[in-house]
């Protein structure tokens, strides 16, 4: 099944740490802050996401910065995602709630939802965060290639909600070119 991504919502802000020209991100009503603390001797192990409410002051460290990260507020500022590139052949994505700061794996869901998505999982496998679709919603690309004989190319595509549903939209299998790339 193919569904079309015509109708994706107006481009948001987006974080980008730690080297990015956004490095602090205020949700659209103005009550979270998602900022980037750089590495510093003696303080930290590397670069760290951190949420402030803006209400209480209070501040949270989310995670620990491996390689790059981006995040993106839901348009209605209740939630953000989080896209971890944080080694060369993965990459993950998160979907955290801006109160209870639960987060939800969104590449754990989809292989648990998805069973036959699993055995592409361990060679070079990227949950890449399209977008938010709606501010229920974000689009998921799962995609990559295997690295055992035959080396098979794969390109998935899902929704999945805040709640954690997941609905795969498309699915494509091919193998890999004689270049060493994955191109259909």
């Amino acid at each position: 099944m193919t569904v079309s991504f015509a109708s994706a919502q107006e481009s948001l802000p987006e974080l980008s740490l730690p080297y990015g020209p956004i490095t602090r991100l205020a949700s659209p009503d103005g009550s979270h802050i998602l900022y980037g603390v750089p590495y510093q001797s003696g303080l930290n192990d590397g670069p760290q996401l951190w949420i402030e409410d803006t209400r209480t002051r209070q501040r949270q460290m989310l995670l620990n910065i491996g390689g790059t990260l981006s995040a993106v507020w839901a348009s209605d500022g209740k939630a953000f995602s989080v896209q971890d590139n944080w080694a060369s052949d993965s990459a993950r994505a998160y979907i955290y709630d801006a109160e209870t700061l639960q987060r939800l794996d969104l590449g754990g869901g989809i292989l648990s939802a998805d069973p036959g998505a699993k055995r592409f999982a361990d060679g070079h496998a990227y949950f890449d965060l399209d977008r938010w679709q709606d501010a229920q919603h974000v689009i998921v690309h799962f995609h990559g290639h295997t690295d055992r004989a035959p080396v098979l190319c794969f390109d998935f595509r899902y929704r999945v909600s805040r709640a954690g549903s997941v609905e795969k939209l498309s699915e494509r299998v091919f193998p890999i070119d004689q270049n060493n790339f994955c191109s259909e």
